[in-house]
């Protein structure tokens, strides 16, 4: 699979001007000064679930806030582990009739049922950029305010948004779902200036969709992002940086993207990918993948 030193050095690359097929439209923004907005890190513990060494995607669980879910990379089981703040094992659930070909993400946000949260499960990787086409798997998150949560379960009731990219094949490991609109976003990887596409909801289950280009954004090698609960701020983050942006008024999300957004304090991971707002919007997380036999470490950053 992908190792960061290559992740790295492609980075350092690009942010000196690699081009790719045109489509790199803006700098890269890697030199602007660091905003003092969040804190440094903190652990909150080590990873204790020992099937979880791919841990590619984090979701923080609207249903009992105790809890975030997470999922291994490409090749493994259909199945979305839960753990505590602490890291500790709280159980696997398998995501019924859904293909883990390569999951690089998973959000938590609204869906065609008012009141009701969604887990969406992005199988949406493409090394090769090459696939013909990707899946997302949306399906009610779990009550998790039960005596016992079982050790393993199904989720059924599962739906499958596959789609396309209009402007052809893409790798990409960032999805999040817009609470005012319940659009899907997703965001590519590889590109010197990567892009920003959408599934407007609601989401074609009949048939194939198509994810609709929106802007390019001045990053590459982007791994993971997520918009808050109440859709006010959005963080996107690659190897090296996370960036954030808070919304001043009702600008769609591809507007807000389009503004410079704030670089905050970010501690590199041996080969973080994934990123997740807490439920307050005052505090979000990172968690790396396995690397280098360093332990994987549940990590937090809070407001300031």
């Amino acid at each position: 699979m992908k190792r960061i030193f290559a992740a790295l050095v492609v980075l350092s690359i690009c942010a000196n001007g690699c081009k790719d097929s045109g489509q790199d439209t803006n700098p890269q923004l890697d030199d602007q000064e660091l905003s003092d907005l969040f804190s440094d890190r903190q652990s909150l513990g080590e990873i204790q679930i020992s099937d979880l060494d791919e841990a590619s995607g984090l979701a923080h669980s609207r249903s009992n806030p105790l809890y975030l879910w997470s999922h291994n990379d490409s090749g493994g089981d259909p199945v979305l582990f839960l753990m505590t703040e602490a890291g500790a094992d709280s159980g696997r659930f398998v995501i019924d009739g859904a293909q883990n070909l390569d999951w690089e993400d998973v959000a938590i946000g609204t869906g065609p049922v008012p009141n009701t949260n969604y887990l969406y499960a992005g199988d949406i990787g493409d090394n090769r950029g090459e696939r013909p086409s990707r899946a997302i798997y949306r399906v009610p998150e779990p009550d998790l305010n039960v005596a016992d949560i079982p050790a393993t379960s199904t989720l059924s009731n599962v739906e499958t948004i596959n789609y396309v990219y209009e402007d052809g094949p893409r790798d990409a490991e960032a999805l999040m779902v817009d609470p005012s609109s319940n659009d899907v976003y997703i965001v590519s990887k590889r590109e010197a200036s990567v892009i920003l596409y959408v599934l407007p909801f609601p989401q074609n289950l009949a048939e194939m969709d198509t994810a609709e280009r929106v802007t390019v954004l001045p990053f590459t090698q982007i791994t993971a992002a997520d918009i808050s609960l109440d859709g006010s701020q959005v963080l996107i983050k690659n190897y090296l940086n996370i960036y954030h942006w808070v919304k001043t008024g009702n600008e769609s999300i591809g507007e807000l993207l389009a503004t410079t957004p704030s670089k905050l304090n970010y501690t590199v991971e041996p080969q973080g990918e994934a990123i997740a707002w807490h439920t307050n919007g005052n505090q979000f997380y990172t968690i790396s993948e396995l690397a280098n036999n360093q332990p994987v470490v549940l990590y937090s950053y809070s407001r300031n």
